[in-house]
């Protein structure tokens, strides 16, 4: 339950990816800068390794549509902690709070839970200012998932430098690498196909009364 908790309080102040690393003890993680171009049944997962901490595998995947809203699951699984699943229904870009309908979330075998929308808050200061982006022209590069020609951008913010490598057939970011001083995040695979791992009616997230004051 404390994993739960984890997330939830940061669960509307960060990237999604960032969300699920909350959960393991640190306070960012791999976001994704380039396009979301959402298709139903659209994945692709990672290998990813952070400067402090154990490494882990990240999926993402576009696993059903309502209206012009789709449902976007990240899913983070480590050797020592397990799995944990977020599923958001959104209506453009997922690093966009603004764009979040509703959120589930789901720590191993923990119920189901969906926080509601009103815990929503604003990004902050500095993830509302764009990025400075420098093309870097083509690379072919080699990751676990095969060797891609891609695109190499580099995204600079007041708070560091990432550069991104990518690849339009790779759902639904693009993404093939990714890497900054924190962090390294490679292509181990991707498809179509994905199903979400939340087949369970979640529970509501009750907020816990303030105590009052005398």
């Amino acid at each position: 339950m404390k994993k739960l908790i984890c997330i939830i309080s940061v669960v509307f102040t960060l990237s999604l990816a960032s969300i699920v690393y909350a959960q393991l003890g640190k306070t960012s993680g791999p976001r994704f800068y380039t396009e979301f171009k959402p298709i139903v049944g659209g994945w692709a997962e990672y290998q990813v390794t952070a400067e402090e901490g154990q490494p882990s595998k990240m999926k993402i995947a576009i696993v059903g549509k309502e209206g012009d809203a789709y449902w976007y699951e990240t899913v983070i699984e480590t050797k020592h902690e397990g799995r944990s699943v977020i599923k958001v229904l959104v209506s453009g870009d997922p690093e966009d709070p603004n764009n979040v309908k509703r959120v589930i979330v789901k720590t191993g075998n923990e119920p189901a839970m969906e926080i509601p929308t009103l815990m929503r808050q604003q990004p902050s200061e500095v993830n509302k200012q764009p990025a400075k982006v420098v093309d870097k022209g083509i690379e072919t590069i080699n990751v676990p998932a095969g060797t891609f020609t891609t695109k190499r951008f580099q995204y600079q913010e007041p708070d560091g430098v990432v550069d991104a490598w990518v690849h339009k057939d790779v759902p639904p970011y693009g993404v093939i690498k990714s890497q900054s001083k924190d962090f390294e995040m490679v292509l181990i695979g991707y498809g179509i196909g994905a199903k979400t791992l939340i087949t369970e009616k979640p529970q509501k997230f009750e907020i816990p009364m303030m105590p009052q004051m005398r």
